[in-house]
């Protein structure tokens, strides 16, 4: 199997995603978009207009919203090829966003949070609530009620309108659905890693002017309570997608 990572910011690399893959033996080509580099060769490369090389499309998360899409020529090029991937029936998952790009890519509008609900923002590992759909579905039928899931987004998005809801939090609903068979957005971050957290928290610390003390006060518990949990979850669920290829 040959999957293509599409990375839209060096901080929000596949981590487990690419692991486990690596783990059942397939193939990965990794195009950091920004840049428009292949992450192993380093020469030039965009992304593909063509799906006809791989097996499977995997898209992950980045700080630029789908609407920056005039200064982030990748947006629109990525929304094409998620049709294309769609279209061939091969399987598409999205993270963060990269699920706000499959809503796009399927007609749905991408908005900030705070356009049309109270919060700014979601941060931090937080409950899910499984859908209905969910219990018969290929990736998440034995989800753990209530799992706790690390969320870092200020933007969100409206279900397609074919699309079948699978997963919701109070706050902001959209967090999970399915297109077709093979078709996934999940608007949490599967991928993480204790080093990509770690990261973020410097991140984190710097946009809120803050130390890094306190940001890993508030997430270190949380990782420590929450994040074994969902890396089992995660490695379930990345195995189950790429069986569907």
């Amino acid at each position: 199997m040959h999957i293509l990572y599409l990375v839209n910011a060096l901080d929000s690399g596949p981590g487990v995603l690419l692991d486990e893959a690596a783990r059942a033996g397939a193939k990965a080509t990794l195009i950091h978009t920004t840049d428009m580099r292949d992450m192993t060769s380093g020469a030039v490369r965009d992304v593909p207009d063509g799906v006809e090389d791989f097996d499977g499309l995997v898209v992950l998360g980045g700080a630029m919203g789908v609407y920056d899409e005039a200064r982030h020529p990748f947006i629109d090029k990525t929304r094409k090829l998620i049709r294309r991937f769609h279209e061939a029936e091969k399987p598409i998952m999205g993270v963060c966003l990269g699920s706000q790009l499959v809503a796009s890519a399927f007609g749905s509008p991408v908005y900030r949070m705070k356009e049309k609900l109270s919060e700014e923002e979601e941060w931090g590992f937080l409950p899910q609530t499984w859908k209905a759909a969910a219990a018969a579905d290929a990736l998440l039928a034995d989800a753990e009620p209530g799992l706790r899931i690390m969320q870092w987004h200020g933007d969100t998005f409206d279900m397609p309108e074919s699309a079948v809801p699978l997963s919701t939090r109070e706050g902001c609903p959209s967090q999970a659905f399915r297109l077709g068979e093979k078709t996934y957005a999940f608007q949490f971050h599967l991928e993480v890693t204790r080093e990509i957290l770690d990261g973020w928290s410097v991140y984190r610390a710097n946009a809120l002017k803050r130390s890094k003390a306190e940001i890993d006060a508030l997430i270190q518990p949380q990782i420590e309570a929450s994040l074994d949990a969902q890396e089992t979850f995660a490695r379930r669920t990345m195995r189950r997608w790429m069986a569907l290829a």
